[in-house]
């Protein structure tokens, strides 16, 4: 299976990550715009899915997220509750 969303080829000036796993047929591709996560590929990886595409699409600022993403670009799943519970808690 694979997945693009977004600008996934990324931005003059931006930033990204990846991580490669040939041995699973593995790979997944973050691009960022500052601190907002703007696109992405994966190959063979399917896991939260819906979770990447929404944190595209909200673009919402990822703060203190984006470097633990670009540590471990699997860890969408943390990231988007990490930003979500610091909105709800600055409502």
């Amino acid at each position: 299976m694979t997945s693009s969303f977004g600008v996934w080829e990324g931005v003059d000036g931006g930033d990204s990550a990846e991580i490669y796993n040939p041995d699973n047929y593995q790979y997944i591709n973050l691009q960022f715009k500052d601190d907002v996560l703007i696109g992405a590929n994966t190959v063979g990886y399917h896991e939260h899915l819906g979770v990447l595409r929404g944190l595209i699409e909200s673009r919402v600022p990822l703060g203190v997220w984006k470097e633990r993403l670009k540590e471990n670009p699997v860890g969408l799943m943390d990231a988007y509750i990490g930003v979500t519970q610091e909105a709800v808690g600055s409502a």
